[in-house]
């Protein structure tokens, strides 16, 4: 069963590069990058709203940290 390839040698096999020497390995490089950055930009965006809303004021109680109610 394992030894039922067709293949007797190696010798004069080749290899085929997809896309090789064309951009598109570079485009989805960057959209790869850009799929990783995105992300992180929102989430410390969304993250600096929320502690902006969150920081404590000198005029509210230690209970409410400056949620407003």
């Amino acid at each position: 069963m394992f030894n039922s390839s067709p293949i007797d040698s190696w010798e004069g096999a080749g290899v085929i590069y997809s896309f090789a020497g064309s951009g598109i390995t570079d485009f989805w490089f960057w959209i790869a990058v850009i799929c990783c950055i995105v992300p992180l930009y929102f989430a410390l965006r969304t993250e600096n709203h929320h502690e902006n809303q969150h920081k404590f004021r000198s005029d509210d109680s230690d209970s409410t940290h400056g949620v407003e109610r």
